[in-house]
């Protein structure tokens, strides 16, 4: 359950989604890669979700 109430966002609206990962901590800030690329970030949102389902 956790994998796809995490990633139906990323799927929705990854931008926002990995914009809140950014402000974690210093060993997160790589995600600002799915940031610079919000269809990545949403096909691999959909495949964690499938794979949760």
């Amino acid at each position: 359950m956790v994998m796809v109430g995490d990633d139906v966002p990323g799927t929705v609206m990854p931008e926002r989604h990995v914009s809140r990962w950014l402000l974690g901590p210093q060993r997160w800030r790589p995600m600002h890669l799915f940031a610079e690329h919000p269809g990545l970030a949403r096909v691999l949102s959909a495949a964690e979700a499938a794979v949760g389902l």
